[in-house]
């Protein structure tokens, strides 16, 4: 048997062990928070650009498509009060300019609303199976209702290119 410990440590030893775990245990945190606010400052930054994109293609392509009415009125003013031209100038009108004019028609936008949807609707959503949607579904249930889609990237499973691919299919109301 043996009578002696193997290690020994001082009471003062263990004092500066310690000390040193708590500076490592600090530093690590302050290098977790770091990294969550460069996260989410790079979140807000991408957001912003894709609206700014978006705002810029929704612009352009009104431009483009008030250029192209008004070069088919032009071609088509001979034929103008036939119904048949009526008709498919009535179509034109009604069609979409961009996603951001589709979707403020009332009861034409499709995105799906994450504060309301259910579990089968959710996994419509490209880059969404059956354990994201549930995750969805209990973060919304623990947290509330989501106040921007950005809020996405709270729920386990979905990080910044995953967001990107949904962004378009869904909505918060």
């Amino acid at each position: 048997m043996r009578d002696k410990a193997r290690t020994v440590i001082s009471p003062g030893n263990a004092l500066v062990v310690i000390m040193l775990l708590v500076a490592i245990l600090g530093l690590s945190l302050a290098l977790i928070v770091q990294q969550s606010m460069n996260l989410t400052a790079l979140a807000g930054n991408d957001a912003l650009t894709s609206s700014q994109a978006e705002n810029a293609a929704g612009s352009e392509a009104t431009t483009q498509s008030d250029e192209r009415v008004d070069e088919q009125s032009d071609e088509q003013s001979d034929a103008a009060d036939s119904p048949a031209a009526e008709s498919h100038n009535a179509t034109q009108d009604s069609e979409p300019q961009g996603q951001d004019a589709s979707n403020a028609i009332a009861g034409n936008d499709t995105r799906i609303n994450i504060n309301t949807a259910t579990l089968e609707e959710l996994q419509t959503i490209t880059g969404v199976g059956p354990v994201t949607a549930q995750r969805i579904i209990d973060h919304r249930n623990t947290v509330g209702r989501f106040t921007s889609v950005d809020e996405l990237m709270d729920v386990s499973g979905i990080g910044a290119k995953t967001l990107e691919k949904m962004r378009d299919q869904v909505r918060v109301e």
